[in-house]
């Protein structure tokens, strides 16, 4: 099953569009993990979907939510910051300990640009996460949204201080998005020593394997599982694929 839910935060002073995916009522799991939805993505995408469904099948409940400007959330992509939508993640985190209780095993499941945020977020935080995953992840986010993800020339961007990206154009964001993503460089920021498992396609044209080899170099706590052949955007088929790999590689007991 799934539900429509909102949570407050209290550091932007707003709702949060989220979406829990459960068996029943009643959890029964001592597990539960958050999604990180992708750039011009939501809660509900087929991406989160087919892997909340097969974590279901080993009774592990989870829960996603909107980005500032995407889908249904309140804010517009003014608010499309680092910083905001880390408070974005915090506010889901203390849901679930409110909701689950503070002994409750948080992961996160992370998708590209929601992984840059992620990782983001983790840098100087001393909390403890059970598993973090990380796919197609969008180590260099600035790059990617000026290679990939911009509908307008950069010049253009710049001279008129807003620009159509995404699929379709469907965003309109502010120049300032990208002056925020040069700040919040991963490459020079992050020095955590996390264990973390990426999965991610050899053929990503989105976010290149080789920004993915760059960041774990040094960096013997994080783990790449390379799937041949496989681009950024995935098919069903693929993602279930990729869960089945991630399942099996996290050794989840309830699925034996």
């Amino acid at each position: 099953m799934e539900k429509n839910i909102e949570i407050y935060n209290k550091k932007e002073n707003c709702n949060i569009k989220a979406k829990v995916f459960f068996k029943d009522l009643i959890n029964k799991s001592n597990s539960i993990f958050i999604f990180c939805h992708g750039f011009c993505s939501g809660k509900g995408s087929d991406s989160i979907r087919i892997v909340a469904n097969m974590l279901l099948e080993c009774e592990i409940p989870s829960i996603s939510f909107d980005f500032p400007g995407h889908i249904d959330s309140i804010q517009g992509t003014d608010k499309l910051k680092v910083d905001v939508c880390i408070s974005y993640i915090n506010s889901v985190v203390e849901y679930v300990k409110e909701e689950y209780g503070n002994s409750i095993k948080i992961s996160f499941y992370a998708i590209s640009f929601g992984a840059y945020i992620l990782l983001n977020k983790l840098i100087g935080d001393n909390s403890y996460y059970d598993n973090i995953v990380l796919r197609s992840p969008a180590f260099n986010m600035k790059n990617i949204l000026v290679k990939s993800l911009l509908k307008d020339s950069f010049e253009q961007y710049k001279r008129i201080g807003k620009a159509k990206a995404g699929h379709g154009g469907k965003i309109e964001i502010p120049y300032a998005f990208y002056e925020d993503l040069v700040s919040h460089n991963l490459y020079d920021n992050y020095k955590e020593k996390r264990k973390i498992l990426i999965i991610q396609g050899s053929l990503d044209d989105t976010a290149p394997i080789e920004d993915t080899y760059t960041f774990i170099q040094n960096k013997p706590e994080i783990e790449l599982i390379e799937i041949n052949n496989i681009k950024h955007h995935m098919e069903p088929e693929e993602i279930s694929l990729i869960t089945e790999i991630m399942i099996k590689k996290l050794d989840f007991k309830m699925c034996q």
